[in-house]
């Protein structure tokens, strides 16, 4: 059932699939979402997940935890299934699904407005900044203030084939595929599917800023999340390989003043260019991320 809006109702609904709360992975999932939870107004976080100690790490902070989410044969949860239940549990007409690693600012929160007074229907998104974060933080009142700014100016812009900010309208993407969370494509899947379907895509990477905290991958060192099956699975959905667009496939931009206008600078023009050269570096991503796992992992004595 639907919660009923009232005039105390977030603004914002925030849904997230994070992993298992432990070592390094635990402090920055933690950092993220104490990060959500002091936007002003506050939003609304589900979190879907199932890993033990989970609800013990959580105890204390305004989540809605949910572990039953529908699964694929290989036990591997749906974002189609997450995507469903979070329009369901949403208290507010904008939702966002932001990976768990990612701390957002309270610009988030004037960029859903501005979007959602601009048009019905929309699907906004922002590059990164990758940012070293080793400890659990405080989010104070003026947490920002203190380091954000800091933090982002020591940081580096990801590139726009890195999508961790999903913000939309409830209700808009009814009809998913069964993509299994962690592999490949859904994200692309979800850029093209608006470009096609007439919807507003919009890149917001001057006004939004999001900080991304830098972290190793051995929490999936045992599963192929480009090549195998299940990765295969997913990609068979996006149909074609034109098809996997990434943020600098946005038709609209947000300037840093929050003003939205058409995407038309040397970003935009090169979006296909940069698909040409994504697809001919595909055979050597299996080694490039062992590699930044490795150095991840190096970096922090894991």
């Amino acid at each position: 059932m639907r919660p009923e809006a009232t005039e105390d109702s977030p603004l914002l609904t925030i849904f997230s699939a994070p992993k298992a709360f432990k070592g390094h992975v635990g402090i920055i999932q933690q950092n993220a979402i104490r990060s959500w939870l002091s936007l002003r107004p506050k939003p609304r976080v589900i979190l879907f997940c199932n890993e033990d100690g989970a609800a013990e790490v959580l105890r204390g902070l305004e989540v809605e935890l949910i572990s039953d989410v529908e699964t694929n044969s290989y036990g591997t949860p749906l974002v189609s299934s997450m995507f469903a239940l979070a329009d369901a549990r949403a208290a507010s007409d904008v939702v966002a699904f932001v990976s768990a690693d990612i701390i957002l600012t309270h610009r988030i929160m004037e960029a859903g407005r501005i979007a959602a007074a601009w048009s019905r229907r929309f699907l906004l998104v922002a590059q990164r900044h990758d940012v070293d974060v080793r400890q659990l933080m405080e989010f104070d009142e003026r947490w920002e203030e203190r380091w954000a700014a800091q933090a982002v100016a020591r940081g580096k812009l990801h590139s726009p084939g890195a999508i961790d900010l999903f913000m939309y309208p409830r209700g808009q993407y009814q009809h998913m595929p069964p993509f299994a969370i962690g592999r490949t494509s859904y994200d692309n899947w979800l850029l093209w599917n608006t470009v096609a379907s007439d919807i507003p895509l919009i890149d917001a990477t001057d006004f939004v800023t999001l900080i991304h905290q830098n972290h190793d991958y051995l929490h999936a060192a045992n599963v192929d999340v480009w090549d195998g099956d299940e990765a295969r699975e997913n990609r068979k959905w996006v149909k074609h390989w034109t098809n996997f667009y990434s943020i600098a496939h946005a038709t609209w931009t947000m300037s840093a003043e929050g003003k939205i206008g058409p995407a038309v600078g040397w970003k935009y023009r090169m979006a296909r260019p940069r698909q040409f050269l994504s697809y001919a570096l595909r055979p050597s991503r299996g080694i490039r991320t062992r590699l930044r796992s490795w150095r991840f992992a190096r970096r922090y004595g894991v």
